[in-house]
């Protein structure tokens, strides 16, 4: 009876702790999520960066110019990536 009642109360602890993790995994865990105007104070700054950076002539070896490129498209990048959390932020919670 021991045994029962000991795998019973471990399946019940196990299924609490799945549904509170269920319920809270869109909460601000780990790292923090950005507040509304942080984002939009952030796609402002990566904006006008992506915009320069697209806008300006490059010199230097292939290598550099590839570097400068990689860094652009990660920049752009994140900026959509900060623009699509912005569209849909308080969507799912």
């Amino acid at each position: 009876m021991k045994r029962i009642f000991k795998k019973t109360w471990i399946g019940v602890v196990a299924l609490a702790t799945l549904i509170v993790g269920a319920c809270c995994s869109n909460k601000n865990t780990g790292d923090q999520k950005m507040s509304k105007k942080e984002l939009k104070e952030r796609i402002a700054q990566l904006k006008a960066i992506v915009e320069d950076r697209e806008m300006s002539c490059v010199y230097g070896s292939p290598e550099i110019i590839a570097e400068y490129g990689r860094e652009t498209r990660r920049l752009r990048a994140e900026l959509d990536s900060l623009q699509n959390e912005l569209d849909n932020y308080g969507k799912c919670k």
